[in-house]
């Protein structure tokens, strides 16, 4: 059979941006599923597409405590922020659009705050600079990010420093773009507006956070979100630990990394051992 291998490998390439991303695909299936297609798009000489699945399979390894480069193979030996420098230098507007929101992805669900607020801010830098076509790009991008983004927002604007009011700005954003699309499709955007909205409650001192996150949680569940189930269980965790509620705030980190074991993002279980470990003595469960 002949037909458009560009198409085709593309399409094969958006579907690893929906699996990881959107869906929330276990990890190490879709390492493994990225390294067969990547040869494939090789055999056909689509080595754009195939520098975009390196950043993708880069992902997988990143959450899953990997010590393996991606990049390695596929642009010259480099590391990911040599990879950055080169694609903002050269003006590779869609490679360092997708590049960037992996980084601000990886980063906060890693815990890397200040790292997530530089690659923030050095996206806007690149929508004032760059043309149009760097501010476009997949839609499922969009979405993600734009959720990640008033996440990152929301941690930044609760600790009240003086760009509180920008950080707000960025939630604010976030959540008013979030609510139209839930509208339009509650399966997809439902949890996370939800998740949003608790975090907002949760700085402006609301006790409606806490419904808020219990609604991501079942939402996540029910929708099959493994991965933002877990993010949800995570953040009602820590807000439960500022209430000094400590017995539920450990079963909500127990939750989060039975979620986190599932999506194999091995990095992410290890951090909420960590905190596990510091709240069982303090939980009257374990006296």
């Amino acid at each position: 059979m002949h037909g458009d291998m560009e198409y085709a490998v593309s399409n094969i390439a958006f579907y690893h941006t929906l699996a990881l991303f959107g869906c929330g695909s276990n990890l190490q299936e879709s390492s493994h599923s990225l390294q067969k297609h990547m040869q494939r798009g090789l055999q056909y000489n689509q080595n754009g597409m195939v520098k975009s699945m390196a950043i993708y399979e880069q992902m997988t390894f990143d959450l899953m405590g990997l010590e393996k480069n991606a990049y390695d193979s596929h642009y010259g030996g480099l590391n990911e922020d040599a990879v950055l420098d080169m694609t903002i230098k050269n003006k590779v507007a869609a490679l360092t659009r997708t590049l960037n929101q992996k980084i601000r992805y990886v980063k906060y669900m890693c815990g890397d705050m200040d790292a997530a607020a530089k690659h923030y801010d050095l996206q806007q830098e690149l929508y004032a600079n760059c043309a149009g076509q760097a501010t476009n790009g997949r839609t499922v991008f969009f979405f993600i990010t734009t959720f990640i983004d008033g996440l990152i927002g929301l941690y930044f604007a609760r600790k009240h420093r003086d760009d509180e009011a920008k950080w707000t700005g960025v939630a604010e954003t976030a959540i008013e773009h979030m609510t139209k699309w839930a509208k339009s499709c509650s399966w997809n955007f439902a949890n996370k507006l939800s998740l949003l909205q608790a975090e907002y409650f949760f700085l402006k001192d609301d006790e409606q956070a806490y419904s808020c996150y219990k609604a991501s949680i079942k939402q996540a569940r029910e929708h099959r979100f493994n991965h933002e189930e877990g993010l949800a269980h995570e953040k009602l965790a820590t807000y439960l630990l500022h209430k000094s509620n400590h017995d539920e705030a450990l079963q909500h980190f127990q939750d989060a990394k039975k979620c986190y074991e599932t999506w194999y993002a091995h990095v992410l279980v290890r951090r909420v051992e960590k905190a596990i470990a510091v709240l069982s003595p303090l939980c009257t469960s374990s006296r």
